[in-house]
């Protein structure tokens, strides 16, 4: 994996169902690194966990505290739900460990100040686990983009939206556990990436509706089971418009329950000055010697698992002195937005972010 001849040893924080995928990513790496300690407030989680991947049981913590004063480790990764990640991740940062967290980074933009200030004083990674960008297909467009194809990139439109796949669990339905409803769970993956094909411009204003129009419907059903609609206190849709310092814009739509034609669907829109794009289409459109053309883009390798990579990077950015694959000023944009929506909903106006 890296030239380094160090090994990365990690603890894994929350088992719960996003951290198979990770510890999956882990084990692709091995050895050069391995999950080594592993904690969750849940002993059956450890349990399942541990048992799986063969953890060894005195490296089972229920409390991250005690891994960080215990465990021989260099990196957390941190996969519990949105409202403790700040706590664990700034815990980990003092303990003066590398981390890397599932977005969002946090459900709000003071917490993300926060875990920034504390990567700073510690002079260690923070990175949020945007997958997406390390899928094969984002890498090459992104690479495609900074060419300068598409001129000047003044408008883009971000989707991602889902029929009747709304999360059954309260971690993701009620407000004080996730932070928000489809804006933090999807909207967060299709903003980050959007944003990214842009080269992030700084957001200087939002306006936007956060409404639940159908959770707490008793005659709406959802593929994942039924949830608690009394205790849902988040959205189940989301739009809103952006409006960037250097004038360009964003429009971005996202939900669990929408009444659409599609079960679900991904798609970003880059309108430029010379040609446009899409993302996952992976097509460019625009005009040759007074013709519309449409164009399929092509890589020798378009497949690849964005869980793995976005560890590898991390874990090599660790090794070799890098910076953050993921820089945190990138996370906290994204979550001035989406902090945004809610803020203008609220007040039934634009706002500043």
């Amino acid at each position: 994996m890296a030239t380094s001849t160090a090994k990365l040893k990690v603890g894994l924080v929350g088992c719960g169902g996003i951290s198979r995928v990770h510890f999956n990513g882990w084990d692709r790496l091995y050895p050069e690194c391995e999950v080594t300690a592993i904690c969750d407030i849940l002993p059956a989680a450890l349990e399942r966990r541990g048992g799986e991947f063969e953890i060894p049981r005195e490296q089972w913590y229920l409390d991250h505290r005690d891994m960080l004063r215990n465990a021989d480790i260099d990196a957390v990764d941190v996969c519990v739900p949105n409202g403790v990640h700040a706590e664990i991740a700034i815990n980990a940062l003092k303990a003066g460990k590398h981390v890397i967290c599932e977005k969002p980074l946090a459900p709000t933009p003071a917490e993300i100040r926060r875990m920034i200030a504390a990567r700073d004083k510690a002079g260690k990674i923070l990175m949020t686990a945007q997958h997406q960008r390390f899928e094969r297909s984002s890498q090459n467009l992104k690479a495609y983009l900074d060419t300068g194809a598409l001129g000047e990139v003044y408008y883009c439109r971000a989707h991602f939206l889902r029929r009747r796949f709304l999360p059954v669990r309260p971690s993701f339905i009620t407000k004080g556990e996730s932070g928000g409803g489809p804006c933090i769970d999807i909207g967060v993956h299709i903003l980050d990436l959007a944003l990214h094909f842009m080269g992030f411009p700084e957001p200087v204003s939002v306006s936007g509706i956060t409404p639940c129009k159908l959770g707490k419907r008793k005659d709406i059903r959802g593929w994942w089971g039924e949830w608690d609609r009394e205790r849902m206190s988040v959205e189940d849709f989301a739009a809103g418009f952006v409006r960037f310092a250097d004038g360009s814009a964003l429009s971005l739509e996202c939900s669990w329950l929408l009444n659409i034609r599609e079960r679900e669907y991904q798609r970003i829109v880059l309108c430029g000055t010379e040609a446009g794009a899409e993302w996952p289409a992976l097509t460019v459109h625009g005009e040759t010697a007074g013709c519309l053309t449409d164009s399929q883009l092509a890589f020798p390798d378009d497949r690849a698992d964005g869980h793995h990579t976005e560890l590898l990077a991390f874990a090599r950015a660790i090794l070799k002195g890098e910076p953050s694959p993921v820089p945190s000023e990138d996370s906290l944009k994204v979550l001035r937005i989406l902090d945004g929506l809610y803020r203008s909903f609220e007040m039934g106006k634009e706002v500043k972010v």
